[in-house]
């Protein structure tokens, strides 16, 4: 499977927002502190939501 730009083929970049689980260390004040990333949790992505970087068009997925 291959992402492409249904506008411009020569477009190889694409953005896509992912979950990332993390432990978030805070002050008394609420403030955080530090950040722990939770090894081996599942990230929460979904490929159909990539777009891309320099047109902002909706990625479409190719079968290779």
């Amino acid at each position: 499977m291959k992402l492409v730009c249904p506008s411009n083929p020569e477009h190889k970049i694409f953005v896509l927002t992912a979950m990332v689980p993390e432990t978030w260390i805070l002050n008394e004040d609420g403030d955080c502190e530090h950040i722990c990333e939770a090894n081996g949790c599942a990230i929460d992505s979904d490929l159909a939501t990539a777009r891309c970087e320099e047109c902002d068009a909706l990625a479409a997925l190719k079968e290779e």
